[in-house]
């Protein structure tokens, strides 16, 4: 397995740093050009390996005819993609094996599939019940009144909402529970209106009737979640000017969030017109409390700078972290041993990070493991301002959101070498 060596004495942040675009509005946005008949232009689409899965297999699709032999699609390791393309080939016609990796077999898709078997897709599972592969046996589907936990997963009430206007009957979602990634499903809502489809949602019903996509050209935007480890390198460095170029307070993204997560963790941001600019600021706590339920996906980068920052915490909103492309609880709880830290699961909504013991010296040539996760390598990667070295394991793993991640490090002054 290939690792790198990272080498910091920086402890000073200072310079300009453009973003990846966002995978999420990419991934959106391409469904709806798959879906749609009219001429849909998308301009500075993410470069992330997700995008380029999606981008690949609609394609593919495209030149699929109708077929009595399954065709074989492959989502690999995207689970944004896997979802959205089980709603999509449901009501292509054709008969489809849609399948992923090995991970991706074990990651569940029962609800989304349960939903749209409410709506008489033809669905069936070729291996574990209620996990892929699935074959799928497209056809026209009328459509209707579905219920959904909305406590999983958002990827499956976004994968429903894209298809809705395709159906004679539109669909009424009916969410039950606690919705988790809220802000995620509001993206899909933004961008679907952005097109011309009308959509009346409160709480917990979302409705689109059946209506034909507009035309349009959409512009994708950067990344905030790719942001959040340069929101993590400012706190944990001792002085910081950096300016992140494009980053708006108004996003389409709820992980926008992150400026007021990290205003008690030391960073203060202030928006310009061209961008964000982020400097240091005193820490405002000790001990850090949120709630993840909106946005789980910053909750690795959160606790690493806890981490680094000597803080313990609590934290909530991450069951949907076991479903991941890793166990991100389980696996970053693991890596921060090394640091001194664990992260204990209290109860089925609380999760504190502990101190479990003081390490007056750290380790030398502390190896962090990423379990095939872009988010592990990229959420601790910052802490080599702390301990001035860190070995990655299979660092190629952020390619699938953020591929030159490696190279801005190397721009901001960390030295990296191959191991």
């Amino acid at each position: 397995m290939d690792r790198i060596l990272l080498h910091s004495n920086q402890t000073n942040l200072k310079g300009n740093i453009k973003l990846p675009s966002s995978k999420s509005e990419s991934n959106r946005a391409l469904m709806i050009k798959a879906l749609s008949s009219k001429g849909i232009t998308i301009h500075n689409l993410s470069k992330a390996e997700d995008t380029q899965i999606l981008n690949k297999c609609l394609r593919y699709i495209e030149t699929c005819g109708v077929s009595g032999i399954p065709m074989i699609v492959d989502a690999k390791n995207a689970g944004t993609v896997y979802r959205f393309l089980t709603a999509y080939l449901a009501i292509r016609p054709g008969k489809w094996m849609l399948t992923g990796s090995s991970r991706m077999k074990e990651r569940p898709v029962k609800p989304l599939v349960e939903a749209l078997r409410q709506l008489d897709a033809d669905i069936t599972y070729l291996e574990k019940d209620g996990y892929p592969p699935l074959l799928i046996k497209g056809k026209k589907i009328t459509g209707g009144s579905v219920k959904l936990d909305s406590g999983i997963s958002s990827q499956y009430i976004s994968a429903l909402l894209l298809v809705a206007p395709l159906l004679s009957n539109g669909i009424e979602l009916q969410l039950e529970g606690k919705s988790i990634s809220r802000p995620y499903i509001q993206m899909t809502i933004e961008i679907l209106q952005y097109f011309g489809i009308n959509i009346e949602q409160n709480e917990q019903r979302i409705s689109v009737k059946q209506q034909n996509f507009s035309a349009g050209k959409f512009t994708v935007s950067p990344d905030w979640s790719a942001a959040s480890y340069w929101f993590e390198m400012v706190a944990l460095s001792r002085e910081a000017d950096l300016f992140i170029n494009g980053l708006k307070k108004e996003s389409l993204q709820g992980d926008r969030i992150l400026a007021e997560i990290f205003e008690t963790l030391g960073v203060k941001s202030t928006f310009k017109e061209e961008g964000l600019h982020l400097t240091k600021q005193k820490v405002k706590t000790s001990y850090f409390t949120y709630d993840f339920i909106d946005c789980p996906d910053l909750a690795q980068t959160v606790i690493s700078t806890c981490v680094g920052l000597g803080f313990e915490g609590e934290f909530r909103g991450l069951k949907s972290l076991k479903i991941k492309e890793t166990d991100r609880i389980k696996s970053l709880s693991n890596e921060i041993e090394a640091f001194g830290y664990s992260i204990v699961e209290e109860n089925k909504e609380l999760w504190k990070l502990k101190r479990h013991k003081d390490i007056a010296k750290l380790p030398e040539n502390i190896v962090i493991r990423t379990y095939d996760d872009h988010r592990m390598a990229m959420s601790l990667a910052p802490l080599v301002l702390k301990t001035k070295q860190l070995i990655i394991e299979d660092p190629e793993v952020v390619k699938k959101s953020y591929p030159n991640f490696w190279d801005d490090l190397k721009f901001f002054g960390i030295n990296i070498q191959k191991k």
